[in-house]
Protein backbone atom coordinates (compact mmCIF):
# COMPACT_ATOMS: atom_id res chain seq x y z
CA UNK A 1 0.00 0.00 0.00
CA UNK A 2 3.13 2.39 0.52
CA UNK A 3 4.03 1.82 -2.98
CA UNK A 4 0.87 2.89 -4.20
CA UNK A 5 0.80 6.52 -2.32
CA UNK A 6 4.46 7.09 -3.97
CA UNK A 7 3.32 6.42 -7.01
CA UNK A 8 0.74 8.42 -6.95
CA UNK A 9 2.54 11.41 -5.82
CA UNK A 10 4.65 10.99 -8.40
CA UNK A 11 2.02 10.75 -10.94
CA UNK A 12 1.35 14.71 -10.73
CA UNK A 13 4.89 15.52 -11.16
CA UNK A 14 4.69 15.35 -14.71
CA UNK A 15 7.73 17.29 -16.60
CA UNK A 16 6.62 20.40 -18.32
CA UNK A 17 4.69 22.17 -15.82
CA UNK A 18 6.75 24.78 -15.76
CA UNK A 19 6.75 25.36 -19.27
CA UNK A 20 2.62 26.03 -18.99
CA UNK A 21 3.72 28.76 -15.72
CA UNK A 22 6.00 30.38 -17.70
CA UNK A 23 3.88 31.44 -20.61
CA UNK A 24 1.71 33.21 -18.01
CA UNK A 25 4.62 34.68 -16.03
CA UNK A 26 7.07 35.84 -18.38
CA UNK A 27 4.56 38.07 -20.36
CA UNK A 28 3.46 39.27 -17.42
CA UNK A 29 6.72 40.01 -16.13
CA UNK A 30 7.90 41.65 -19.61
CA UNK A 31 5.19 44.36 -19.62
CA UNK A 32 6.04 44.95 -16.16
CA UNK A 33 9.43 46.30 -17.17
CA UNK A 34 8.26 47.74 -20.36
CA UNK A 35 6.14 50.06 -17.92
CA UNK A 36 8.96 50.79 -15.33
CA UNK A 37 11.22 51.93 -17.79
CA UNK A 38 8.73 54.28 -20.03
CA UNK A 39 7.71 55.72 -16.50
CA UNK A 40 10.95 56.34 -15.61
CA UNK A 41 11.06 58.54 -18.74
CA UNK A 42 8.41 60.66 -17.30
CA UNK A 43 10.14 61.40 -14.11
CA UNK A 44 13.13 61.96 -16.11
CA UNK A 45 11.31 64.56 -18.39
CA UNK A 46 9.44 66.05 -15.60
CA UNK A 47 12.35 66.72 -13.06
CA UNK A 48 14.42 68.13 -16.35
CA UNK A 49 11.31 70.25 -16.76
CA UNK A 50 11.65 71.40 -13.33
CA UNK A 51 15.55 72.16 -13.15
CA UNK A 52 15.28 74.22 -16.12
CA UNK A 53 12.36 76.62 -14.64
CA UNK A 54 14.57 76.87 -11.64
CA UNK A 55 17.44 77.57 -12.95
CA UNK A 56 16.49 80.17 -15.56
CA UNK A 57 14.39 81.50 -12.82
CA UNK A 58 17.13 82.05 -10.63
CA UNK A 59 19.73 83.28 -13.76
CA UNK A 60 17.59 86.02 -14.24
CA UNK A 61 16.92 87.15 -10.95
CA UNK A 62 20.75 87.63 -10.38
CA UNK A 63 20.19 90.57 -12.90
CA UNK A 64 20.30 94.29 -10.79
CA UNK A 65 18.94 97.16 -11.95
CA UNK A 66 17.45 95.47 -15.18
CA UNK A 67 14.58 96.69 -16.59
CA UNK A 68 11.54 93.56 -16.96
CA UNK A 69 12.01 93.08 -20.76
CA UNK A 70 15.63 92.62 -20.30
CA UNK A 71 14.91 90.25 -17.46
CA UNK A 72 12.09 88.31 -19.54
CA UNK A 73 14.14 87.64 -22.44
CA UNK A 74 17.22 86.67 -20.82
CA UNK A 75 14.87 83.86 -18.50
CA UNK A 76 12.97 83.14 -21.57
CA UNK A 77 16.47 82.40 -23.70
CA UNK A 78 18.16 80.56 -20.98
CA UNK A 79 14.98 77.95 -20.70
CA UNK A 80 15.38 77.64 -24.20
CA UNK A 81 18.89 76.57 -24.15
CA UNK A 82 18.18 74.22 -21.23
CA UNK A 83 15.20 72.29 -22.25
CA UNK A 84 16.38 72.29 -25.98
CA UNK A 85 19.44 70.01 -24.62
CA UNK A 86 18.40 67.61 -22.35
CA UNK A 87 14.36 66.86 -22.83
CA UNK A 88 14.72 63.77 -25.49
CA UNK A 89 11.92 63.72 -27.89
CA UNK A 90 8.98 65.19 -26.31
CA UNK A 91 7.25 69.30 -27.18
CA UNK A 92 7.39 71.55 -24.84
CA UNK A 93 6.02 74.92 -24.25
CA UNK A 94 6.90 77.55 -21.51
CA UNK A 95 6.15 81.02 -20.55
CA UNK A 96 8.07 83.35 -17.84
CA UNK A 97 6.36 86.40 -16.04
CA UNK A 98 8.48 88.69 -14.80
CA UNK A 99 7.63 91.98 -12.68
CA UNK A 100 9.39 94.27 -10.13
CA UNK A 101 9.07 92.02 -7.10
CA UNK A 102 9.49 88.41 -8.54
CA UNK A 103 10.31 86.00 -11.71
CA UNK A 104 7.85 82.93 -12.57
CA UNK A 105 8.57 80.36 -15.27
CA UNK A 106 5.73 77.80 -16.11
CA UNK A 107 6.95 74.77 -18.54
CA UNK A 108 4.57 72.19 -20.16
CA UNK A 109 5.69 68.94 -21.61
CA UNK A 110 3.70 66.67 -24.14
CA UNK A 111 4.95 63.08 -24.05
CA UNK A 112 3.56 61.27 -26.95
CA UNK A 113 2.25 58.32 -24.99
CA UNK A 114 3.60 54.67 -27.43
CA UNK A 115 1.28 52.48 -25.31
CA UNK A 116 -2.09 53.97 -26.14
CA UNK A 117 -1.47 51.92 -30.07
CA UNK A 118 -1.70 48.27 -28.09
CA UNK A 119 -4.44 49.85 -25.63
CA UNK A 120 -3.63 49.32 -22.79
CA UNK A 121 -3.51 53.30 -21.62
CA UNK A 122 -6.10 55.33 -23.49
CA UNK A 123 -4.00 58.76 -23.60
CA UNK A 124 -2.77 59.81 -26.59
CA UNK A 125 -0.27 62.09 -24.60
CA UNK A 126 1.24 62.73 -21.10
CA UNK A 127 1.63 66.47 -20.01
CA UNK A 128 3.54 67.70 -17.01
CA UNK A 129 3.32 71.08 -15.85
CA UNK A 130 5.83 72.76 -14.25
CA UNK A 131 6.06 75.96 -12.54
CA UNK A 132 8.63 77.72 -10.27
CA UNK A 133 8.57 81.54 -8.46
CA UNK A 134 12.00 83.23 -7.19
CA UNK A 135 11.51 86.72 -5.98
CA UNK A 136 13.71 89.24 -7.52
CA UNK A 137 14.92 90.77 -3.93
CA UNK A 138 18.31 89.94 -3.25
CA UNK A 139 18.37 89.20 0.00
CA UNK A 140 21.95 90.63 1.51
CA UNK A 141 21.18 93.96 0.04
CA UNK A 142 17.63 93.72 1.48
CA UNK A 143 19.63 93.19 4.38
CA UNK A 144 22.68 95.76 4.11
CA UNK A 145 19.84 98.78 3.04
CA UNK A 146 17.90 97.82 6.62
CA UNK A 147 21.07 97.97 8.80
CA UNK A 148 21.39 101.58 7.30
CA UNK A 149 18.00 102.94 8.26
Amino acid sequence: MKVKIKSSAKRYMLNGYMTLEATFIIPFVFICFILIILYTFYLYNHMVVYQSCYLSALRGSQLKNATNETVKELVDAEIRKLLDNQVYQYQFDFDSDVNLLSIKVNAKSHITNKIAEFNIYKEKELVSNRSTEINRIDPVDYIRNAERF
